[in-house]
């Protein structure tokens, strides 16, 4: 069995892959993608494709700036990609909210908010409070029900279009001369004085430097490596209707109006394991959920669901770690990976390469999740 000799083997073809190969491909490094294409369990193809700010970073004040600063890069990417493939992606940054329902609610999301503020790096968080009729104002064509208390909106907010997100990146890595390798099951990674030995199903790949941006096999493969990586599946059910005119120009996170007129309705956060069901009882909620924020969708028909799985770390924050025993392997995974597509092109590619990081960079290390042992 012939050993091919990238510069880099990136093991993972999601959104997350494929950005940080398509980022190494455009820095003339030679790059080969595997992946073993699990159609079922991908976040890839089964997210709300939201390009989102707000809410993220409780915790973690430089992921809300890092998330931020990937924000601030989408526009460019978006038109970069749209460029090399003629693929649309459909980047709207119009704003988003997330709508209230009841004023217990509404006050709990103003105290989660002036949190955010109070523990920004800056002092500030450009996300604000507004009422019922300020919010009925922005959307003229739909109105509220009469539960709906107003909505936190951040103007950095937005959506993509996930599918032909994946599309894009994965036909520019190509046209940059990446080679991509489907249905490629990493069985074995060994670490030599060479650099890493990777053993598939299908041939061997010796290489300088490893990425493993695997999903929810993340764990596994980082392993090999000598790199902890905690993360876990968290089902998310969504709906989406059949086409009607654009009444919704904004996004939520738990609905939004596609580019041909459908509306998409979710999501779930459910701790199941790997079940992919789609259960009556979640749907039911979720297009109840709907109905109370727009009554008039109620004339829509339902034409489609689906289960698909978030990649969870244990504080849902992102994960960027170079292995201390294995110099040259990197483990990289968030469950933003359509927001953070941008930056994960761009300034992992630097700290891959060249080891060059970002300010404050240490604080998406794994290392946090380890817990001394107590005497």
């Amino acid at each position: 069995m012939k050993t091919m000799n990238p510069d880099v083997v990136v093991i993972g073809g999601g959104v997350i892959g494929a950005a940080v190969a398509y980022g190494l491909a455009a820095q003339k490094a030679s790059v080969f993608m595997l992946d073993r294409e699990d159609f079922q369990l991908t976040a890839s193809r089964g997210n709300f494709g939201l390009v989102w700010l707000q809410g993220k970073g409780h915790g973690m004040p430089r992921y809300a700036q890092w998330s931020q600063e990937a924000i601030e890069l989408w526009s460019n990417f978006a038109k970069k990609l749209e460029d090399q493939t003629g693929i649309p992606q459909y980047y709207h940054r119009t704003g988003g909210f997330q709508i209230c329902v009841g004023e217990e609610e509404y006050s709990k999301r103003s105290t989660f908010l002036e949190e955010m503020r109070t523990q920004s790096l800056t002092g500030t968080y450009d996300c604000e409070m507004i009422s019922r009729d300020e919010l009925q104002n922005m959307i003229p064509k739909l109105s509220l029900g009469p539960m709906v208390s107003g909505a936190s909106f951040c103007p950095h907010d937005g959506f993509a279009n996930p599918l032909h997100l994946l599309r894009a990146l994965h036909q520019a890595f190509i046209q940059l001369k990446g080679q991509f390798f489907p249905s490629a099951d990493v069985q074995t990674i060994e670490h030599n004085t060479d650099g890493f030995l990777i053993q598939t199903n299908i041939t061997k790949f010796s290489t300088r430097k490893l990425v493993i941006a695997s999903g929810l096999a993340t764990t596994k493969l980082s392993a090999l490596v000598g790199i902890r990586v905690p993360v876990r599946p968290q089902r998310g059910q969504v709906l989406v209707t059949e086409k009607t005119d654009q009444l919704f120009p904004f996004a939520t996170g738990r609905i939004r109006q596609n580019f041909d007129g459908s509306f998409m309705f979710g999501a779930s956060h459910e701790e199941v394991g790997y079940d992919l069901s789609t259960t009556n009882g979640i749907l039911q909620d979720i297009a109840n959920h709907a109905l109370t924020v727009f009554p008039t969708l109620k004339n829509l028909q339902l034409i489609r669901s689906w289960g698909s799985l978030r990649v969870l770390t244990p504080d849902q924050k992102p994960v960027y770690v170079e292995s201390q025993s294995c110099p040259g392997a990197f483990a990289v995974t968030s469950h933003s990976g359509v927001s953070l597509a941008s930056i994960h092109s761009n300034y992992l590619v630097d700290w891959i390469l060249s080891g060059q990081t970002q300010p404050m960079f240490e604080v998406f290390d794994s290392a946090r999740f380890d817990v001394p042992a107590t005497a």
